[in-house]
């Protein structure tokens, strides 16, 4: 009986890595030719968290599925509240953030955009189908407020990555931090960027996987390089905005569902793939569902970051120094 359970338990995790595997590979992708490249840029002020936007480069930009848009709210057929992406509209929500450590006090950017959709078919299989789906680009800044850390994440917690600078010291990095490039998810990334004299002459550029909205490479691109790339007109607003979005009827409403066992959760964001194959063993029957990345652990639900049950707590990004000891950095 236990091994007839141990095959079982096999064949299941076997299946669910073929499945995984449809949506991406782990072949080492290169920045793409700037000319004819669609990337949202939002607009260039005098503030810190426009200095370090980054652009979102992205795949296919003729399905509507892979463009960054805005969260709208609407009336469905029977007069019921229902949120959609509009993918005519982009906007990136920003917010600052600070938090501080033993060695120093931190600043983080925090940048949020949200898609219609990834989504669904056989092949290629995404077991993230959904709508409503989001990306987090966190730039963590030093006291001279230069960048010393990237953090990627999609809004559901998944698809983890960092990305450090050069001004990020050695010993602040985890143990056996790869000098090159790494692979995150079957994606390959590198393991660092180096920023150079003047960091704020260059735009961070962030290319997404048709599809899947994963993270396929980081670069820096020079500002006056920016001309070769067709330029998406791209709004910015505050992160709070998502939880006033504007009523046809007068009024707002939130992103996020605000009572019930959703609290916290975007709505709409339901993903019926993860809580089929990966509910059962994570512990978690809204797994994959995306959410509200809080200020604090008293707002809005658990940000965990890591699938290991027993890690929830640590892995909770809201908590960002606790987070960053949790994954091995010494900040």
């Amino acid at each position: 009986m236990i091994n007839r359970n141990h095959r079982s338990l096999r064949a299941w995790a076997l299946c669910l890595l073929l499945l995984l595997g449809f949506g991406g590979c782990a072949t080492r992708s290169a920045p793409p030719a700037p000319h004819d490249v669609v990337a949202f840029l939002p607009p260039e002020d005098n503030t810190i968290l426009s200095r370090y936007a980054p652009a979102f480069v992205v795949e296919e930009p003729e399905q509507f599925y892979n463009l960054v848009g805005t969260p709208t709210a609407g009336l469905g057929g029977d007069g019921t509240e229902e949120i959609r992406v509009d993918p005519w509209r982009a906007t990136v929500y920003t917010e600052t953030r600070r938090f501080d450590t033993g060695s120093g006090s931190w600043t983080n950017l925090v940048y949020r955009v949200h898609f219609q959709e990834v989504p669904g078919g056989l092949l290629p299989y995404y077991l993230g189908k959904g709508k409503n789906v989001g990306l987090l680009v966190v730039v963590t800044l030093n006291r001279e407020m230069k960048p010393v850390l990237y953090t990627t994440v999609h809004t559901c917690g998944c698809y983890l990555a960092f990305v450090p600078t050069n001004l990020l010291p050695q010993s602040a990095y985890p143990s056996g931090w790869p000098q090159d490039r790494q692979t995150v998810h079957s994606e390959n990334l590198p393991a660092l960027i180096r920023l150079g004299e003047k960091p704020e002459s260059k735009r961070l550029m962030v290319l997404l996987r048709d599809g899947t909205h994963r993270v396929k490479d980081l670069w820096l691109e020079p500002q006056h390089a920016l001309i070769h790339y067709r330029r998406i007109s791209t709004e910015t607003a505050p992160l709070s905005s998502l939880e006033a979005l504007p009523l046809p009827t007068g009024g707002t409403t939130s992103l996020y569902e605000s009572t019930g066992p959703r609290t916290g959760y975007v709505k709409g964001s339901q993903k019926p793939r993860e809580r089929l194959l990966m509910s059962w063993w994570a512990f978690d029957w809204r797994v994959g569902e995306d959410k509200k990345l809080g200020v604090s652990k008293a707002d809005g639900t658990l940000f965990y970051t890591s699938l290991k049950p027993w890690a929830r707590d640590r892995s909770d990004m809201r908590d960002f120094p606790t987070f960053l000891a949790y994954w091995g950095w010494r900040l």
